[in-house]
């Protein structure tokens, strides 16, 4: 892979309400006016026949921070190819993060239809991963773990499963390298069904740069986490589970 030169904290915009037949050589010209655009790039999806199609987003990444604020002034609402685009600062972390995101993404071998997807952003919700993800055939669950503080939000990750590995594999290939949803930068995984919701609460508390928080009952995280890895659960074992839950606490 390239070396990448080093960039700066704040000089990324993520511009969202694109159209979806603005280039990226059009979304350059409007924002050089700004400052000098290092980077630009619109998010593309396959579709099922295999074309690219623009997500309706992108970033634009200048050379200083200044720039990046300037642009975010004067072209906050500026009318592109007939749409108000939105701007803001991205959260996306710098090249050498994403690149060392990519080198610990090396995929597994594919030994089911089901994706463990890291990095969902708190604003994204389980209709727009199912959005995103269905596209590439048809799903049989997506599921986004919620916290257990009542507040309603995830935890950052879900599992998306298709019905079959083919649909799964080609999704995975093509969402797994830069696909971003409010600025941050998906991780996509094969999920195992040996991995705990404890682990990966402990990846996405890191990634996110909390402390992982103590949970109220030792028991239900086990229960939890048998749920979440066991798919052949017959509905019998599940309610027993659901009792013993309540009975532990």
């Amino acid at each position: 892979e390239e070396e990448e030169e080093e960039s700066l904290p704040g000089c990324t915009l993520f511009i969202k309400n694109l159209n979806f037949n603005t280039t990226e050589e059009t979304l350059k010209e409007v924002f050089s006016k700004a400052g000098t655009v290092k980077s630009c790039s619109v998010s593309k999806k396959k579709n099922k026949a295999g074309a690219l199609l623009s997500m309706g987003f992108g970033f634009v990444e200048y050379r200083k921070p200044e720039q990046a604020q300037k642009a975010l002034r004067q072209l906050q609402g500026h009318v592109v190819d007939g749409h108000k685009v939105e701007v803001r600062i991205s959260e996306r972390a710098t090249k050498p993060a994403l690149t060392s995101a990519r080198k610990k993404q090396v995929p597994r071998k594919q030994t089911t239809s089901k994706i463990l997807v890291r990095n969902i952003p708190f604003q994204a919700d389980s209709r727009e991963i199912r959005e995103l993800f269905s596209t590439f055939g048809e799903l049989k669950t997506v599921r986004l773990p919620k916290k257990m503080t009542g507040t309603g939000t995830h935890r950052g990750f879900g599992f998306v499963d298709f019905l079959t590995k083919q649909d799964a594999k080609r999704a995975f290939h093509a969402l797994c390298h830069s696909t971003h949803l409010y600025g941050r930068r998906l991780v996509l995984e094969w999920a195992d069904s040996e991995v705990s919701l404890q682990t990966l609460r402990r990846k996405t508390a890191k990634h996110f740069h909390e402390p992982p928080k103590k949970k109220r009952s030792v028991v239900l995280d086990e229960i939890l986490e048998q749920l979440e890895d066991s798919e052949n659960d017959s509905e019998e074992q599940t309610l027993q589970l659901r009792a013993g839950t309540e009975r532990g606490c």
